[in-house]
């Protein structure tokens, strides 16, 4: 178990003094961590945020099977790790084990830090939290790690779904109101004039994604680096009790690693012979829930082993066909983690091997998508539209686009980022993805400026802060030209995979016993 170390009443009451400070306002929050600095919800990206001058940080809250609290935004794996599944069907060790996926030349996923991690984090930079709690019963845990750790006027917001008893804890101060909805959405947040027009608003807070442009309107000093410790101990205590899950539940992961251990996951063969296996029909009736049991495996199968081949760099004749075909015959299912799975991660594939001639195989798919699919094509998803169903492929398909550095590809994108409104044909517009994409093309310094200058704010936004942080020649002439103001902003330091910040790196949080830790 980790356990927070002693705090003198000395460091208590600094902690507690610049806690109220920081509460006077206005506050800066960002979303998920500084994630231009360090894949989001990690230490780093926290500590980042700080650095840059913000007040705290909008963590998500999950649990591990084996009843470890850690810090991860998304129901599904793939998007961050190259691993499939759910966090909550997963051990912590095998959630560090798991290599983080890449996306447009940076890694996506980090070191998932702990709750207490947070904690320790949180007191050593009086940083305030605003918690998502993503799934239900884990209120207890929560409280009891605040009270342990005296960190119940570090929480500033708590998202309400999930979090009934907690937001009604009377040991709660009262929470801050946002002054306006988070300027991360359109990439507002790096438009000065749209960040100072929201900190004029009534309220506390606001919310962002990148604090680099809060922290220039506000007058605060631009980056002030702190190191980043580990403070807490290892102890050993007694995994919680978890309930009991029933056999019948399809487990992604653990199924995955039961067929890792019967085929030769290096042989191309192998693996060929997994991505073209046939899916079972779905049927109605009393077999329905057995059969779409056996759909959702194969879809994982498929989907694991074209990630495989992407990563092995297997670039025969035979694997790209394969995967092209998984991508013009995506494979439907009621449930939406598993739906187009197999052809979202085939994407991903083509663009790792850098088969540039299948970038008008990944185009066509996307413009087959509509905003009205027809009944039954696409699983119900509750409280969105059915569009979002289908949001995983387009999530995948433009880091694959953006690697294939090809005509199509370029067309595409460059018609994508150019549509606004007329985007959501395909369902929530993905500019901040597209936009990427096409700047990872081979584009002259006009018309990057051209990105800079655009309406639309998220392509804007976004344009700014690569040319910023992935600049070269032409992009620091296209900002030199479309947005001058902005270069007086600090970089974003690249970081390794597993890194830290720019001082000390982080460490496995895991004590070599095997013991649960929290």
């Amino acid at each position: 178990m980790l356990e927070l170390a002693p705090e003198t009443a000395a460091d208590r009451l600094v902690r507690r003094q610049r806690l109220a400070e920081r509460r006077a306002g206005p506050l800066v929050i960002v979303h998920r961590g500084a994630a231009a600095f360090a894949p989001e919800n990690t230490l780093q990206a926290y500590a980042s945020a700080m650095d840059h001058g913000a007040d705290g940080v909008e963590v998500d809250v999950r649990r591990t099977a084996d009843g470890v609290l850690v810090l991860f935004h998304d129901d599904t794996l793939e998007r961050l790790t190259h691993g499939l599944g759910a966090v909550s069907e997963i051990t912590a060790r095998e959630l560090l084990a798991l290599e983080p996926r890449s996306a447009y030349g940076r890694p996506l996923g980090g070191t998932p830090p702990s709750f207490v991690q947070l904690l320790d984090l949180a007191r050593q930079r009086a940083m305030l939290l605003h918690l998502d709690l993503k799934e239900p019963g884990l209120e207890t845990e929560i409280a009891q790690w605040l009270e342990a750790a005296d960190c119940w006027d570090h929480v500033v917001a708590v998202n309400e779904p999930n979090a009934t008893a907690l937001r009604a804890d009377p040991r709660l101060p009262p929470l801050l109101r946002y002054k306006v909805p988070g300027l991360y959405a359109g990439r507002l947040d790096l438009d000065p004039e749209a960040v100072q027009t929201a900190l004029n608003q009534p309220g506390d807070m606001i919310l962002v994604d990148d604090p680099r442009v809060a922290t220039r309107v506000l007058g605060r000093p631009a980056y002030e680096p702190v190191p980043l410790v580990r403070l807490f101990l290892i102890t050993r205590r007694p995994p919680p009790e978890m309930p009991a899950v029933a056999d019948a539940t399809f487990n992604a992961a653990r199924h995955l690693a039961a067929l890792a251990g019967q085929i030769n996951v290096h042989s191309e063969s192998a693996l060929l012979a997994l991505l073209q296996a046939p899916v079972p029909d779905p049927v109605t009736g009393a077999e329905a829930a057995t059969r779409q049991q056996a759909r959702a495996a194969r879809i994982v199968e498929r989907a694991w082993a074209a990630d495989r081949l992407g990563e092995q760099g297997r670039k025969s004749r035979a694997v790209v066909r394969a995967l092209e075909r998984v991508v013009r015959e995506r494979t439907a299912h009621p449930d939406w983690r598993y739906h187009g799975l197999d052809a979202a991660l085939a994407a991903r594939a083509l663009g790792r091997l850098g088969s540039t001639g299948s970038a008008a195989v990944l185009v066509d798919a996307f413009r087959r998508l509509r905003s009205e699919p027809e009944p039954g094509t696409v699983p119900e998803l509750p409280g969105y539209p059915a569009t979002w169903a289908e949001l995983r492929w387009r999530v995948h398909l433009f880091p694959a686009l953006g690697d294939l550095r090809s005509r199509a590809a370029r067309r595409f994108l460059r018609q994508y980022v150019a549509m606004n409104e007329a985007a959501r044909a395909w369902g929530p517009p993905l500019f901040e993805e597209a936009t990427r994409a096409l700047l990872r093309q081979n584009v002259a310094w006009d018309e990057i400026a051209r990105l800079l200058a655009s309406p639309n704010s998220a392509v804007r936004g976004t344009a700014l802060i690569e040319c910023l942080d992935e600049g070269n020649e032409e992009r620091r002439l296209a900002l030199r030209a479309a947005a001058p103001w902005a270069l007086s902003l600090p970089r974003a330091r690249t970081l390794p995979v597993r890194g830290a910040s720019p001082t000390p790196i982080e460490l496995p949080w895991l004590p070599p016993s095997g013991d649960a830790a929290q």
